[in-house]
């Protein structure tokens, strides 16, 4: 398997994040407060804004995992960090959308992915926590977090109502945040 390098996203990677992000909605239903039906139409350029390219204090932006191919690089993961916009919400940003493609999966990848958004947050100007929340039942990504410093303080209960052909389900958010 070929080694993988994190790295910002620029408006270039937007296509492969949207095709990874439509992915991780589809297979991963319960992971995600979006759902893949209403995103999947979304243009790859209306992603623009999470790039963080107009914030300058810092604390937004997509980070991405590629590995080499011949034809370039592969993005196989990737995570956000989304800073508050209001003066008194400013000293928090929030981590979204943890993806990594099945195949990449257990090795390394997310861990990576998470260490390097906690290493690009501390850079911020006047940034002092990062919270997010993910799906309370997600043990693996839940100990993930754990190990990268989080801590959880709260639980939404029924948080996600997916209804398919299973029928109706809900899914528990676990809240968690940290100090950087």
């Amino acid at each position: 398997m070929p080694e993988f390098a994190v790295r910002r996203l620029q408006p270039a990677d937007l296509g492969a994040y949207k095709n990874l992000r439509d992915e991780a909605l589809r297979l991963h239903p319960e992971a995600f407060t979006s759902d893949h039906e209403s995103q999947r139409l979304r243009t790859p350029e209306s992603y623009l804004g999470r790039l963080g390219l107009n914030d300058p204090l810092g604390g937004s932006f997509l980070l991405g995992a590629f590995v080499p191919e011949v034809s370039g690089e592969r993005l196989v993961g990737s995570v956000g960090l989304e800073r508050e916009t209001r003066p008194k919400t400013r000293h928090i940003s929030t981590l979204i959308g943890l993806m990594v493609l099945p195949t990449y999966s257990h090795r390394g990848v997310g861990r990576a992915l998470v260490a390097k958004c906690i290493d690009e947050a501390r850079l911020a100007r006047g940034l002092e926590l990062i919270v997010l929340s993910v799906t309370a039942s997600s043990d693996r990504v839940v100990r993930l977090y754990e190990r990268s410093g989080f801590e959880r303080y709260g639980l939404l209960p029924r948080a996600v109502r997916l209804v398919d052909a299973r029928g109706e389900r809900y899914f528990d958010k676990a809240q968690m945040f940290m100090r950087i």
